[in-house]
Parts: structure tokens; sequence; C-alpha cells
């Protein structure tokens, strides 16, 4: 091939690579090293009762901080407090007879059935003397058939009592039967399970703190009547706080996961506060409305969330905030 047809074709593909690379290269640069507004955003849980009732106290006020755990509200319990030890009286009861079943019987019962089938077996015994003398009597004449025959009856109530007797005598020594025990159990989990509906009930009369925090808002007052569910405070994560940015199409193949970035705002000019990408969304949408320009406005942009990881002593960057964020190359 003459080499100066060659030339211009080596200098066509090197224009072309080199506008490419430039290309690629600004859009990269242009991601990473200039700023991209958004707005300061935070985890918060509006925290109700999950039982209907009167507020008793409210504890913190709004910008009270709260760590996780701590008692923030409570219901007027005692309605519940009165279910409460009305369940666990009876189940106190119900494992008390169990316990009795289990045992068996006492030795005083097995002593007076001992004794009663002893006095029953003593009155067949003379119930039967009484009858075969009364038949004597009566084959010698000497006393009427209605002698003869309440000596019969006698008899035959004297074996009658010695039977319960000996059956009750049986019933003690032997003690319950199991499906009586295993009936009394089957009480004793009711009402264990109507103590733990009653120590849920009180729980749910409770709020809590789910995280460290500061209190946003303080929506109810002690007094007031409120519904399961309605909010009573909102607490803020103060370690849940990102910075929500919108990056342009042709920019965010240089947006990674992890990446540092640096953010900023007006109210404290001249301070920046680490953080890192925490969140990129993979759907396009259109720029949302507050983004200040018509022109941005009409852009396909993809969401990205930058995790704040260095205000956590003064906690400056607080929700709503409009802040700049740095991305890549600006994050030293």
């Amino acid at each position: 091939m003459n080499r100066k047809r060659l030339i211009p074709i080596v200098v066509a593909v090197l224009v072309v690579a080199t506008a490419a690379y430039l290309l690629v290269f600004r859009n990269r640069a242009s991601a990473a090293e200039r700023p991209v507004s958004g707005t300061v955003e935070a985890t918060e849980a509006d925290l109700g009762f999950q039982l209907p009732g009167r507020i008793a106290m409210v504890g913190p006020h709004e910008g009270d901080r709260v760590k996780a755990g701590d008692t923030l509200a409570l219901l007027d319990r005692a309605d519940l407090m009165a279910r409460q030890a009305q369940a666990r009286a009876a189940l106190a009861a119900s494992r008390a007879l169990l316990s009795e079943l289990e045992r068996g019987s006492r030795s005083e019962e097995l002593a007076q059935a001992r004794e009663a089938d002893s006095a029953a077996t003593a009155r067949l015994a003379d119930a039967q003397r009484d009858f075969q003398r009364a038949q004597r009597l009566f084959q010698g004449g000497a006393v009427p058939r209605d002698a003869l025959d309440k000596a019969s009856l006698a008899l035959d109530v004297a074996r009658s009592a010695r039977g319960q007797a000996a059956q009750q005598l049986k019933l003690v020594e032997s003690g319950p039967r199991r499906e009586k025990i295993e009936a009394q159990r089957a009480v004793v989990q009711q009402a264990e399970a109507a103590v733990h509906q009653t120590d849920a009930a009180m729980d749910n009369g409770v709020i809590r703190a789910p995280f460290d925090g500061v209190v946003t808002v303080r929506d109810r007052e002690p007094g007031e009547t409120v519904g399961a569910g309605t909010p009573v405070l909102t607490v803020m994560n103060l370690h849940d706080r990102w910075v929500r940015i919108y990056v342009r199409e042709d920019h965010i193949a240089a947006v990674r996961l992890g990446e540092p970035a640096l953010i900023s705002t007006d109210t404290y000019a001249g301070k920046t506060y680490p953080g890192a990408v925490s969140f990129i969304s993979s759907q396009a949408e259109f720029t949302p409305r507050n983004v200040q320009t018509t022109e941005e406005r009409v852009k396909l942009v993809y969401a990205v969330k930058v995790r704040i990881s260095g205000d956590t002593t003064t906690y400056d960057l607080k929700p709503g905030m409009p802040a700049d964020v740095r991305l890549g190359g600006g994050a030293q």
C-alpha cells in the first residue's frame, strides 16, 4: 500500500482515539471533581403506642438526646396492671393445684381411707353375724319373717358400704388419674399464656428509643388520649445520615460504591466533612423539581446516597440542609 495513502488513515484513527479518550476522561473528571448539590437526609422513626389510651408521661422534649432503650413515654396502665395481677394470681392457683395432683394423695387422706375401709369391713362382719343369728331364730320359729328380712337388708347395705370403702381406698392409693394431671397442665399453660399476654400489653404501653438519636418532634403531651399507632415522638438517628445527590446519566459510570467524598455546606463555609457513596440507584429518573434550573430538571439522572461519616461529634449536618458533594478526586 502507498505510504502517502496510509498516513491520513493513521492520523484519522489517532484523532478519533484521542477524542474518545478526552471525552471519557473529561466525563470521569467532571463526575469526580465537580461539586454536586444535594440535601441532607436521615433515618427518622415516628414512635407511637401499640395500644389506645391516655398518655401518662412524655419524657424528652424536642432537641433532647436519647439512648437506645430509654423510656420515652408511658400510657396510663392502671387497668393493665390489674389484669396482669389477676392473670398472675390465676397462674399461681393453677400451678398449686397441679403440684398437689402430681404429689398424689396426702398421708392423712390415705390413713382416713384405710380407717373407713376397716370400719366398713367390721360393720359387714357384724351384719353377717346378725343375719346368721336371725336366720337360725327364724328357722326355730322364735322370730317372724320381718326380722329375717331386716337382717338381710342390713347385710346388703353393709356389703355395699364395704365395696364403696374399698374402691375409695384404691383411688386414694393410686392417686389422681393421668388424664386429670394432663388436663391441669393444660390449664397451667393457658394461665401462662394469659400472663404473657398481659405482660405484652404492659410493654405495648411503653415507648422506648429504638436507637441513639435526638427528638425532633414532640407530637403529644401527657393527658391526651391517643389511638394505637398515633405518633407521639419522632426520633432522628444521628448515626444514619446521608446526602442525596443526583448524578447525570453520562457521569454515573464514574461513580463507585464506597467511593470517598467531601461534603460542604454554605452554613459552615470552609468546613468539610468526609463521606462515602453507599447507594447508587439502578433506575434513571428526571431530575426532581427542587433542582434550581429548568435545564437541569429535564435531564435523566441517577440518585446517589453519600453517607456522612465524619460529623460524629458536633452533628452540624441536619436533615433538610442543602449540601455540596465532591466525589472521587475531591476527597483527600
